[in-house]
């Protein structure tokens, strides 16, 4: 029996961003971020970059961010990598 496409086809809006870090490291680069989200993590961490192209480096492990992000609202949906990972994250608009 087929899954009908209406129950395949979301009807949310969604903002996503992407983590990536060596699950090993103390820095972990951010991007995706809007203005207000940014502020809220360089004042979780006070610890960061902006010299990246597109996003920030904070003085964090991975880890952390994810789960910060997390009580920004976000969740992980999906994950890639070996030696260095790149966490996708969503969250509802």
């Amino acid at each position: 029996m087929e899954t009908p496409a209406s129950l395949l086809m979301s009807s949310g809006t969604y903002a996503y961003v992407a983590v990536k870090a060596s699950i090993h490291a103390a820095e972990s680069a951010v991007f995706g971020l809007n203005e207000a989200e940014t502020v809220a993590l360089v004042k979780h961490f006070n610890n960061y970059k902006s010299d990246v192209i597109n996003g920030i480096v904070l003085k964090a492990t991975p880890i952390q961010v994810v789960n910060a992000l997390g009580q920004l609202g976000y969740r992980v949906i999906g994950t890639t990598g070996d030696s260095e990972t790149l966490w996708t994250m969503q969250r509802d608009i």
